[in-house]
Protein backbone atom coordinates (compact mmCIF):
# COMPACT_ATOMS: atom_id res chain seq x y z
CA UNK A 1 0.00 0.00 0.00
CA UNK A 2 1.42 3.38 -1.00
CA UNK A 3 0.89 6.87 1.06
CA UNK A 4 0.99 10.05 -1.08
CA UNK A 5 0.98 13.65 -0.91
CA UNK A 6 -0.32 15.14 -4.46
CA UNK A 7 -0.09 18.48 -5.41
CA UNK A 8 -3.83 19.61 -7.31
CA UNK A 9 -4.00 22.65 -10.09
CA UNK A 10 -7.36 23.06 -11.34
CA UNK A 11 -7.18 24.03 -15.17
CA UNK A 12 -11.07 24.74 -15.78
CA UNK A 13 -11.87 27.04 -13.12
CA UNK A 14 -9.98 30.18 -11.25
CA UNK A 15 -9.93 30.90 -7.57
CA UNK A 16 -12.40 33.71 -6.39
CA UNK A 17 -10.02 35.12 -4.25
CA UNK A 18 -6.85 36.54 -5.96
CA UNK A 19 -4.57 36.25 -3.01
CA UNK A 20 -4.75 32.54 -3.13
CA UNK A 21 -3.21 32.80 -6.48
CA UNK A 22 0.19 31.57 -4.24
CA UNK A 23 -1.73 28.50 -2.46
CA UNK A 24 -1.63 25.63 -3.71
CA UNK A 25 -4.36 22.27 -3.11
CA UNK A 26 -2.64 19.38 -1.75
CA UNK A 27 -3.93 15.92 -1.03
CA UNK A 28 -2.64 13.10 1.20
CA UNK A 29 -4.05 9.90 0.96
CA UNK A 30 -3.19 5.74 -0.20
CA UNK A 31 -3.79 3.53 -3.21
CA UNK A 32 -2.51 -0.18 -3.71
CA UNK A 33 -1.40 1.54 -7.20
CA UNK A 34 2.74 1.75 -7.78
CA UNK A 35 1.67 4.69 -9.44
CA UNK A 36 -0.66 6.67 -7.35
CA UNK A 37 -1.93 9.38 -10.04
CA UNK A 38 -3.64 6.03 -11.48
CA UNK A 39 -6.20 6.47 -8.51
CA UNK A 40 -7.09 9.23 -10.56
CA UNK A 41 -7.00 8.28 -13.88
CA UNK A 42 -10.66 7.46 -15.17
CA UNK A 43 -9.26 5.31 -18.27
CA UNK A 44 -8.01 2.46 -14.91
CA UNK A 45 -10.74 0.68 -14.22
CA UNK A 46 -9.69 -0.71 -10.57
CA UNK A 47 -13.00 -0.69 -8.47
CA UNK A 48 -12.34 3.05 -7.42
CA UNK A 49 -15.12 5.20 -8.86
CA UNK A 50 -13.76 7.21 -11.72
CA UNK A 51 -15.10 10.95 -12.28
CA UNK A 52 -14.31 12.87 -16.22
CA UNK A 53 -14.14 15.35 -13.30
CA UNK A 54 -10.39 14.13 -12.37
CA UNK A 55 -9.19 16.05 -16.05
CA UNK A 56 -10.28 19.29 -14.77
CA UNK A 57 -6.96 19.26 -12.29
CA UNK A 58 -3.11 18.96 -13.10
CA UNK A 59 -2.10 16.22 -10.61
CA UNK A 60 1.86 15.71 -9.53
CA UNK A 61 2.89 13.99 -7.32
CA UNK A 62 4.98 15.58 -4.45
CA UNK A 63 5.89 12.45 -2.29
CA UNK A 64 4.85 8.67 -1.95
CA UNK A 65 5.98 6.02 -0.24
CA UNK A 66 5.17 2.30 -0.04
CA UNK A 67 4.70 0.41 3.22
CA UNK A 68 4.10 -3.04 4.04
CA UNK A 69 0.92 -2.59 5.36
CA UNK A 70 -2.23 -0.89 4.67
CA UNK A 71 -2.44 -0.35 8.65
CA UNK A 72 0.92 1.78 8.57
CA UNK A 73 -0.18 4.02 5.44
CA UNK A 74 -3.28 4.92 6.98
CA UNK A 75 -1.61 5.76 10.08
CA UNK A 76 0.61 8.03 8.41
CA UNK A 77 -2.65 9.56 6.11
CA UNK A 78 -4.41 9.96 9.45
CA UNK A 79 -1.75 11.80 11.42
CA UNK A 80 -1.66 14.44 8.06
CA UNK A 81 -5.34 15.03 7.51
CA UNK A 82 -6.30 14.84 11.19
CA UNK A 83 -3.20 15.92 13.51
CA UNK A 84 -1.52 18.63 11.06
CA UNK A 85 -4.09 19.82 8.55
CA UNK A 86 -7.24 18.99 10.66
CA UNK A 87 -10.79 18.76 9.03
CA UNK A 88 -12.13 21.25 10.32
CA UNK A 89 -9.22 23.43 10.17
CA UNK A 90 -7.76 26.78 8.25
CA UNK A 91 -6.32 24.79 5.14
CA UNK A 92 -9.83 23.00 4.61
CA UNK A 93 -11.47 24.98 2.12
CA UNK A 94 -14.48 23.96 0.36
CA UNK A 95 -13.35 23.76 -3.54
CA UNK A 96 -16.79 25.11 -5.75
CA UNK A 97 -16.38 27.78 -3.04
CA UNK A 98 -13.13 28.73 -3.61
CA UNK A 99 -12.98 28.47 -7.13
CA UNK A 100 -14.97 30.39 -9.62
CA UNK A 101 -17.24 26.46 -10.14
CA UNK A 102 -20.65 27.27 -11.52
CA UNK A 103 -22.34 24.89 -8.28
CA UNK A 104 -21.68 24.70 -4.83
CA UNK A 105 -21.70 20.41 -5.51
CA UNK A 106 -19.44 20.93 -8.91
CA UNK A 107 -16.86 18.27 -7.79
CA UNK A 108 -19.47 16.05 -6.19
CA UNK A 109 -18.58 12.57 -7.69
CA UNK A 110 -14.64 12.91 -8.06
CA UNK A 111 -14.00 10.93 -4.71
CA UNK A 112 -10.96 12.34 -2.98
CA UNK A 113 -11.89 16.04 -4.03
CA UNK A 114 -12.99 16.94 -1.12
CA UNK A 115 -10.02 15.96 1.27
CA UNK A 116 -7.89 18.42 -0.70
CA UNK A 117 -6.21 21.14 1.52
CA UNK A 118 -5.67 24.37 1.01
CA UNK A 119 -1.41 25.37 1.42
CA UNK A 120 0.81 28.51 0.68
CA UNK A 121 3.82 26.91 -1.90
CA UNK A 122 5.76 27.33 1.28
CA UNK A 123 4.04 25.24 3.86
CA UNK A 124 3.61 22.54 0.68
CA UNK A 125 7.60 22.53 0.56
CA UNK A 126 8.33 22.14 3.87
CA UNK A 127 5.96 19.53 4.51
CA UNK A 128 7.95 17.59 1.46
CA UNK A 129 11.21 18.16 3.65
CA UNK A 130 9.23 16.82 6.34
CA UNK A 131 8.45 13.59 4.54
CA UNK A 132 11.42 12.58 2.55
CA UNK A 133 13.23 13.18 6.29
CA UNK A 134 10.73 11.00 7.94
CA UNK A 135 11.07 8.23 5.01
CA UNK A 136 14.62 8.43 6.32
CA UNK A 137 13.66 7.47 9.58
CA UNK A 138 11.79 5.08 8.65
CA UNK A 139 13.96 3.52 6.23
CA UNK A 140 16.85 3.55 9.00
CA UNK A 141 14.42 2.27 11.65
CA UNK A 142 13.18 -0.71 9.42
CA UNK A 143 17.05 -1.55 8.78
CA UNK A 144 18.15 -1.97 12.52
Amino acid sequence: MKFYYLKFTNKKFKFRNPDWQSYDWVKFGITHHNDVLKRFDPAVDDGYVKSPLYLDWKIEVIFSQKFATKAEAEAVERYWLTERFPNPGPNKKWIERTLDCPTNNYYNTATGISELRLISVRKLNEVRTELYNSRGEILNENSA
